[in-house]
């Protein structure tokens, strides 16, 4: 998907690029193909040449390949964290509960176990 996007992308640039320059005015702080008063034009072609464009078309690919390798890097750090999060998560929750059934033992050992019924001693 992120492929088709970007070919997408391209095919625009490329579309875009070899389209006739249409005037643009200057209307203030503003920018518009329409005339407006008091609004002066400005040239809108490209003004590098082809070896720049190139150039800069190589530059823009390097920066986007190191941008998905860091991108890459990123997320493989995320998940291991996120899996040492889990398992510290899961240690902890396994020495509370051992803590705990220790803690029960502890406090049921100390009780005499007495019958709920006892009987009489036998006078000889």
């Amino acid at each position: 998907m992120k492929k088709l996007s970007h070919l997408l992308a391209a095919a625009a640039l490329a579309c875009c690029a070899a389209a006739p320059a249409q005037t643009v005015y200057r209307c203030g702080n503003s920018y518009s193909q329409t005339p407006c008063p008091g609004g002066s034009t400005l040239d809108a072609t490209d003004s590098r040449t082809p070896e720049q464009r190139k150039a800069h078309e190589a530059s823009v690919r390097q920066e986007k390949r190191a941008g998905d390798t860091l991108e890459k890097t990123r997320l493989k750090e995320e998940a291991a964290t996120r899996k040492a999060s889990e398992q510290a998560e899961k240690a902890q929750r396994e020495a509370d509960k051992a803590a705990q059934t220790s803690a029960d033992k502890k406090k049921n050992s100390g009780k005499e176990k007495i019958p709920a019924y006892r009987a009489p001693p036998v006078k000889n």
